[in-house]
C-alpha cells in the first residue's frame, strides 16, 4: 500500500478539479447571446418533428442569425434551432431529416439554393403547403456549429 504525503494528495485534488472544470460545457459561445432549449417540434407548426439532439435558440443573438438570411423579406416569426453532439457532426443526414419532416407535415419543396459565405455554407429551402402557407428553412453550416432558422410567410 502506497502512502502519499500532503502535497501529493493536494496535487491529485487539483488535477481532478481541473479535469471537471475543463469538461464543463461552455454555453452558447458560438451562437452569441442565445440560450438553448431542447426541441422536439417546430413551435409554430408542431406537425414538423425535429430529430433528437435539436435545441431551440432564444435570446438576442437570434436576430443576428436572422440578419444572415438571404431573401428573408416576406418572412417573419423566426424560429432558430441548432444541433449538438453527434447530430452536429452528421450535418448532411441531420439536415435531410429536418427537410423530410417538412414533407411529412405536408410542405412541398419548391426551391433550394446553396452558397458559400466565408467559411459558412448557407442553404435556403422554400416549402409550400397545400393551403398556400410558405416556410423558409435556412441552414447555416459552420465548421463548429449547425444552425437552421425557419421563417413563416407574412
Amino acid at each position: 500500500m502506497r502512502v502519499y504525503n500532503g502535497s501529493m494528495k493536494r496535487l491529485i485534488q487539483i488535477s481532478v478539479l481541473a479535469g471537471i472544470l475543463v469538461g464543463l460545457p461552455v454555453g452558447a459561445q458560438t451562437l452569441v447571446e442565445v440560450q438553448l432549449v431542447t426541441a422536439t417540434a417546430l413551435k409554430l407548426d408542431s406537425q414538423i418533428r425535429l430529430p433528437s439532439g435539436s435545441y431551440r435558440a432564444v435570446g438576442q443573438g437570434v436576430e443576428r442569425l436572422v440578419a444572415k438570411v438571404r431573401g428573408r423579406e416576406g418572412y417573419g416569426r423566426w424560429e432558430a434551432y441548432t444541433a449538438k453532439g453527434i447530430a452536429r457532426n452528421l450535418r448532411n443526414a441531420y439536415v435531410h431529416q429536418v427537410a423530410n419532416a417538412f414533407a411529412v407535415a405536408g410542405y412541398l419543396l419548391g426551391e433550394q439554393k446553396t452558397f458559400q459565405v466565408g467559411q459558412e455554407r448557407h442553404t435556403r429551402y422554400v416549402f409550400e403547403s397545400m393551403d398556400g402557407r410558405r416556410a423558409l428553412l435556412y441552414v447555416i453550416e459552420a465548421p463548429d456549429v449547425l444552425v437552421w432558422l425557419v421563417g413563416w410567410s407574412s
